[in-house]
């Protein structure tokens, strides 16, 4: 990474030789998602299924389980966006997409449906965050109720590696990070090797702080694989 020696391909063609020509359709940019959107989705779908119980509840001062932690896992991505927004706003050479999902295709391989819930084995990113001091995969926790640990955020990074590194030929390393939200004390049990534990305000300045690993020609790779949601099917 960051030299420009013989294994890495010398133009964004050569990289990615099916890309499409020309701009993505709105459909297809993954920079088009809003925070959370993979999560959102999710909670209405639930809604719809529950939503006779879910009132039930209310009313007796009782909430559902479920749909309480989709709620909490909305809040830390649109928290942990809104920090990620302003790295981006002050230094555009980062690059931060929202709500990845990486699923196995269709039949008609096409991307399944949104909102059933995701699939067994689905990949689901938070944020997906890409700049001159690498890859990383974001997973926020809010206000966590039970032990977190690192092995979701590390599998995460693991697979989030392997899909990019096939598409691009790119030599990268992806690196997972839990970030906290309105956690006080923020805690990780059990190992935590090659995961890095922030909190919202330490997040954009601890990637400021990273030393550079792209170039700009395998950072602008990088990006236009990661943002095509072809990528990330099958």
């Amino acid at each position: 990474m960051g030299t420009d020696s013989p294994s890495v391909p010398v133009t964004v063609a050569d990289a990615l030789p099916n890309l499409r020509t020309g701009r993505l359709a709105r459909g297809d940019d993954l920079t088009n998602n809003r925070p959370a959107m993979h999560l959102l989705a999710q909670r209405r779908a639930y809604r719809r299924k529950h939503f006779a119980s879910l009132v039930r509840g209310r009313l007796r001062g009782r909430y559902d389980p479920q749909h309480r932690a989709l709620s909490r896992r909305i809040a830390g991505a649109r928290a942990s966006a809104r920090e990620l927004w302003e790295l981006v706003a002050q230094r555009p050479v980062w690059r931060v997409i929202q709500s990845v999902r990486s699923v196995p295709a269709t039949r008609s391989g096409q991307r399944p449906t949104a909102g059933s819930g995701p699939p067994v084995n689905a990949l689901e990113l938070d944020q997906l965050v890409i700049g001159p001091a690498g890859v990383f995969v974001v997973q926020t926790v809010y206000r966590p109720t039970q032990d977190v640990t690192a092995d979701a955020a590390r599998d995460a990074a693991r697979r989030t590696q392997e899909i990019l590194g096939r598409a691009t030929r790119v030599p990268i390393t992806v690196q997972a990070l839990i970030v906290f939200v309105k956690a006080d004390q923020p805690r990780v049990v059990g190992p935590r090797d090659d995961v890095e534990v922030l909190t919202t305000d330490e997040l954009v300045p601890w990637l400021e702080s990273r030393r550079p690993m792209l170039t700009e020609r395998e950072l602008e790779i990088v990006h236009l694989a990661a943002r095509d949601h072809r990528t990330w099917i099958g």
